[in-house]
């Protein structure tokens, strides 16, 4: 089985994903930050690994970076409702369910604010060094599923202490810091990450 290239029809835009797909009820969807791609979780094997943990999994470009055509409606970054409501779309196009999101650095807001209007679609969230956040703290309460909370160590990009925030405002979290990581965790400590990943999946 080899992770393979897509494109579908969102909101009347090309979308370019990556897939591994295994046949499972259980998904994971990868999101990118800013300053990435799909691409970046292709470096690492994201896919098959996480994949061969009994999952099918999808890592799309955001409209408007990498190989999908931009789309005023999804608007990356400065908007988490814009970026949930791409999630929602996304998976309804692909007829997926029981989704796990993972939200590296301004896609933590798209994570967050996916698990909070899609509670139905989503069951976890593992963000990491979460940036995109502030406009739904006030809501970060109301989410009572698993959420991960990885921050590394040495991340000069965003102080630790808003993760520890996050943490306090969601119940449901758990906090781990990666000693001896910045801001990347998955693409610096690719083995951390997954080992991590894997330990909070199984828990639910």
């Amino acid at each position: 089985m080899e992770v393979k290239e897509n494109k579908i029809c969102i909101g009347g835009k090309s979308v370019y994903y990556l897939s591994y797909e295994r046949g499972n009820m259980r998904n994971f969807i990868l999101l990118h930050d800013s300053r990435q791609t799909s691409a970046s979780w292709a470096g690492i094997d994201a896919l098959r690994k996480i994949g061969q943990w009994g999952f099918n999994v999808y890592a799309p470009d955001y409209p408007g970076f990498g190989n999908s055509e931009s789309n005023d409606s999804y608007n990356f970054g400065s908007s988490p409702s814009k970026g949930a409501s791409f999630i929602r779309d996304f998976a309804e196009k692909l007829y997926l369910s029981s989704i796990n999101i993972v939200g590296p650095s301004v896609s933590a807001g798209t994570a967050l604010k996916s698990i909070i209007d899609y509670p139905e679609l989503i069951n976890s969230v593992i963000i990491i060094g979460g940036l995109g956040v502030d406009h739904i703290l006030n809501e970060m309460n109301r989410i009572d599923k698993p959420v991960l909370i990885l921050w590394g160590g040495k991340d000069n990009v965003v102080p630790m202490d808003h993760g520890i925030k996050y943490h306090d405002l969601i119940p449901s979290s758990t906090f781990v810091k990666i000693d001896g990581a910045g801001h990347c965790i998955q693409l610096e400590k690719p083995d951390i990450f997954f080992n991590n990943v894997k330990k909070f999946i199984k828990n639910f």
